[in-house]
């Protein structure tokens, strides 16, 4: 029986992308974006998303901290969009509060958490920014629950470097035999579980199909298939 189980924390634990999407719409509401002349959420999107991706893929390589990426970022989709790039700043600094205080869980995920906890030591190993981690589990009620929470931008290790996952294993003091890790990215964290040597299930929440070169431990379309997984 394992010992650990440590997640991955965004469309993992967390509904990442109805975290962005709500956070999104509260800045556009409060600057008054919906009032704009022919302003639609769909062109913003298309416009910003794209754009978004780039910076934050860039975002070590170009040393930029998370606020000089959504700064970078609202301002060429407000270029692009032929709207005043002098409100990027405001944008970016009120999107960014909304963020970190968003909590919308995976389906099952609050439930499962609840019940391993106590049985179980819990970790989070996540390719995210430290402050919006602890703060937005801190909103959900859950951050207590984790013996060990492991942001890359914290320790300066990213995944699929197995080092992050290394540092967790050190805090929480199991072997690599002893602990499953969870998260919903082949490259991230299928990858860096395997350098490490740990097993790995693959959240499949998109319900893709394995290619041959993909052998995780095990795979699971909804978190609460885990619960027999760990004899739950």
């Amino acid at each position: 029986m394992y010992k650990a189980i440590i997640f991955d924390l965004d469309n993992t634990l967390l509904d990442y992308d109805r975290c962005e999407t709500d956070s999104m719409h509260l800045t556009g509401r409060q600057h008054g974006l919906e009032q704009w002349e022919l302003f639609t959420w769909d062109t913003f999107w298309k416009t910003f998303s794209p754009i978004n991706w780039v910076y934050w893929s860039e975002r070590n390589e170009r040393k930029l901290n998370i606020h000089q990426v959504l700064e970078l970022s609202f301002r060429d989709t407000l270029e692009r969009l032929e709207r005043d790039i002098a409100f990027a700043t405001v944008l970016a600094g009120t999107y960014w509060e909304h963020f970190c205080r968003s909590c919308h869980f995976e389906e099952g995920a609050r439930e499962l958490l609840s019940e391993l906890h106590g049985s179980r030591k819990l970790a989070v190993i996540s390719n995210g920014i430290g402050e919006s981690q602890r703060k937005r589990t801190a909103s959900g009620g859950i951050a207590h629950l984790f013996d060990a929470f492991i942001v890359s931008d914290e320790v300066g290790h990213w995944k699929p470097d197995r080092n992050i996952f290394e540092i967790a294993l050190r805090e929480l003091g199991v072997d690599r035999s002893e602990a499953l890790y969870i998260g919903d990215s082949l490259r991230d964290d299928y990858e860096g579980s395997r350098e490490a040597g740990i097993d790995f299930c693959f959240y499949n929440r998109g319900k893709v199909r394995l290619e041959e070169r993909f052998a995780p431990r095990y795979v699971v379309e909804r978190l609460s298939d885990i619960r027999p997984l760990l004899q739950l």
